[in-house]
């Protein structure tokens, strides 16, 4: 038996009468008196004007007087119950309502929850406290009185069960929730949207309230389902607070098509994207459609396509006419709003992030002309580009490296006509400049005991502090609006662009902090810190990533020459190469943190919680459907020699390397189930058994791409990195890498779903231990 479920005693027994009227319509209509006595037990309830109480299950309606606790009269309804589904094939699941001990404390929980629910919403403090905030619309059209749900009452008494029971009891005895998580509620009836419920805090009285709206005598289906209406008052409750520190949610419960005429169902769609526009990732979206299989989802499906065009994370769900399936999704719903909450939580404090709200989103593949770019021309002293920083970890100091400017020092001019200082090498000038200032004289001379410019400069670029980088220009346009929303960053279009304005070079994107405590109003030093993280996170992946390269082609002289020319083709891992520029804008410094963009399919194959793509064998299946050769099955021509598995312990005379030098040797045995999918997840494995179990390299996301020469690449962006709380190495001690750093936590996330596949296998990796990690 379900959990929650409660089923009601035995009614053939309980005592009713009967009058001469009723028997003859009954004896007349082919209706049972237990269809009556059932009726009286679980059916959906409606007081009428004349004392009497009108009862509707199973496809009968029954008049009862309660004075007389007589039958008065009984009918069959042929068009909302249903002969295959519903409460004919099976009984109805029946809540209680919560247990306040007496009837004092119920009445003094609801005063409470009246108060509360008007604090809430009282001042932009209160406001503040918001930790997340529900909007709940639900189609109260007369076709919601149908009795073909399975488990409910009719489709409405089903949606009510489902929210009461999985999004408001559950996190509540799980504790995920608290009066700080707000709930409104929208229906649709007759011919428009009215708000039933406003800011209501999560609490016990809020789930009572959800039971009671089962029963037709607090809110009976009636008239259509208008979703223009409906969407203006979800607009208005989203909006209500300015504090972006809270997560949002809305739920859209329907059984059909809109009733607004057709030619507004355009509109109905645009206006979903225009809400995902403004909260992005804050906002979760979930369209539910609960009908018959015929029935026209498609603008509900649009609506969600919309929504997720501009970042919001969308979905639509149709359960099948079944109340245990419709709490299925509401559950992963509830999880969901669970999930945004984490993401907009401060792991190490618990303090709410706020979410900028100064950003434009665009349309997803909106062409690179339709909106508005910004220009940093070496030209512009007031808009410009001041330098670019690339970064490497094992420097030492900052980590990061100024990248040789290779403009005019004094006009700032770039074209293929410049003069270099022949003593630094790292000094140049157009030839107007050269004339104009005498030459590299100055640029040579000393002024009192310091050093001269060119001197200084070459030891900087002699230690390694300035390095070498060709880049197409110096010169960037940045476009205003946002394409992408991550968990942590938002995403721009970036391009390099010569001296006329146009473009030229790779596409590129700048990546900034989606939360305003790490952008706004911050100072230049607080701005570099940010971006350090991510520069070194990318850095050490990317290191480890050539090390993996490299110990795939070391397996491979284990094997014959057979074998070679298909070694040689397996997925080779590769992190794109950031960067920082330093922006002059409006004579004010400001940085951002560009990368190459990655053309082709974005897929994350795992993640820094334990997730790994899909299912191993789904993504194989996958690659193969988009002609990636996912299935690069091969006989080997020869065996392996076993090798022994290493002691989980070290010794504590170990030396500090940073990383474990020891060979990879294959395991023995037969590697014709070698596929291209496993190759991710084997990365993540060797970065941890590289690093002696201090690191691991998770939350893999980029394109998989097969060039022409038949050699496959995962290219890879924005990492996490795992770090061994009791680290004894020195330098892994001084390095942080961010709030996604779970530590020992999400190593044991990742092993407790990674399975060792072949690629494991041909990098000599050892099977794991959770326990031990």
């Amino acid at each position: 038996m379900p959990a929650n479920r409660r089923y009601a005693r035995d009614t053939v027994d309980s005592t009713l009468l009967s009058a001469a009227h009723d028997r003859q319509r009954r004896e007349e209509r082919g209706i049972q008196k237990i269809d009556l006595q059932r009726a009286r037990r679980y059916g959906m309830k409606e007081y009428q004007d004349n004392g009497r109480i009108r009862y509707t299950y199973g496809g009968v309606v029954f008049i009862y007087c309660p004075l007389k606790n007589r039958a008065v009269t009984s009918w069959k309804l042929t068009k909302e119950s249903s002969d295959t589904s519903g409460t004919k094939v099976a009984t109805p699941i029946l809540l209680d309502t919560h247990d306040f001990g007496s009837k004092f404390v119920l009445q003094e929980e609801e005063r409470i929850q009246e108060e509360l629910a008007l604090l809430m919403n009282s001042s932009s403090r209160t406001r503040a406290k918001w930790s997340s905030h529900s909007v709940l619309v639900v189609d109260m059209s007369g076709s919601m009185r149908r009795d073909d749900v399975n488990g409910a009452r009719c489709r409405s008494d089903g949606v009510w069960m489902a929210l009461a029971r999985d999004y408001v009891k559950k996190p509540l005895e799980e504790r995920i929730r608290s009066k700080f998580d707000l709930v409104s509620i929208v229906v649709m009836k007759d011919d428009g949207a009215e708000v039933i419920m406003k800011h209501e805090p999560t609490t016990w009285v809020l789930y009572n309230k959800l039971v009671d709206m089962r029963e037709w005598t607090t809110n009976k289906p009636a008239g259509h389902g208008y979703y223009l209406p409906a969407i203006d008052e979800a607009e208005k409750l989203l909006t209500s607070n300015a504090n972006a520190g809270c997560s949002l949610s809305l739920l859209f419960f329907s059984d059909g098509s809109p009733s607004d005429h057709h030619t507004e169902r355009p509109e109905i769609v645009k206006r979903l994207g225009e809400l995902a526009s403004k909260f992005g990732r804050r906002l979760s979206i979930a369209c539910i459609g609960m009908a018959e299989e015929s029935e026209d989802f498609s603008t509900l499906n649009d609506m969600v396509t919309e929504a997720k065009q501009y970042g919001a994370q969308a979905s639509f769900g149709k359960p099948s006419l079944d109340a245990d399936s419709l709490s299925n999704i509401i559950t992963s719903l509830a999880s969901s709003l669970t999930t945004s909450k984490t993401e907009m939580t401060e792991l190490m404090t618990g303090k709410a992030k706020t979410v900028r709200m100064d950003i434009q989103r665009e349309k997803l593949n909106t062409p690179d002309h339709v909106g508005t770019w910004k220009y940093y021309m070496s030209a512009d002293e007031e808009n410009c580009v001041n330098r670019f920083w690339t970064w490497d970890y094992r420097s030492g100091g900052s980590g990061f490296l100024k990248i040789l400017d290779t403009r005019c020092a004094y006009c700032f001019v770039q074209n293929g006509l410049l003069m270099e200082c022949p003593t630094c090498k790292g000094f140049y000038m157009c030839r107007t400049c050269h004339m104009d200032q005498g030459g590299f004289a100055d640029h040579r001379t000393r002024h009192g005991n310091r050093h001269s410019q060119c001197s200084a400069k070459l030891a900087k670029i002699r230690m390694g502090k300035i390095v070498r980088k060709d880049l197409p220009s110096w010169s960037l346009a940045v476009k205003e609006q946002t394409f992408g929303e991550g968990a942590e960053r938002i995403v721009r279009k970036v391009r390099f662009v010569d001296n006329d304005g146009d473009y030229v070079g790779p596409v590129m994107v700048a990546k900034e902090s989606r939360f305003v405590e790490s952008h706004s109003g911050n100072s230049y030093q607080e701005q570099m810190a940010y971006h350090r993280e991510f520069m070194r996170t990318q850095d050490i992946a990317s290191d480890l990533a050539k090390k993996f390269n490299a110990a795939l082609l070391q397996a491979q002289t284990h094997f014959g020459q057979k074998s070679q020319g298909f070694l040689s083709r397996l997925p080779r891992i590769q992190f794109i190469e950031p960067m920082v520029a330093e922006l002059i804008e409006d004579n004010q410094e400001k940085n951002v943190l560009i990368e190459q963009f990655l053309q082709g399919e974005y897929k994350k194959f795992n993640s820094n919680m334990g997730f790994v793509e899909d299912d191993v064998k789904k993504l194989v299946q996958r690659m193969n459907n988009l002609g990636l050769d996912g299935d690069v099955s091969r006989p080997f021509d020869d065996g392996l020699g076993a090798i022994e598995e290493g002691s989980e312990e070290e010794s504590e005379e170990e030396e500090e390397e940073l990383f474990d030098s020891k060979e990879a040797i294959p395991y023995e045995g037969d590697y014709t189930d070698l596929q291209d999918a496993y190759f991710p997840q084997a990365f993540s494995h060797f970065t941890y058994e590289k690093t002696k179990r201090q690191l691991m390299v998770v939350d893999l996301q980029g394109v998989f791409t097969k060039k022409n020469d038949g050699t496959k690449v995962y290219e890879l962006t924005d990492p996490v990195i795992h770090k061994r709380r009791h680290n004894r190495n020195r330098a892994m001690k001084q390095w942080s890498f961010g709030r996604t750093d779970r530590g020992e936590n999400g190593m044991k996330a990742f092993f407790e779903t990674h399975k060792c596949t072949h690629a494991c296998k041909l990098l000599g990796l050892s099977e794991v231990d959770v326990n031990k990690v």
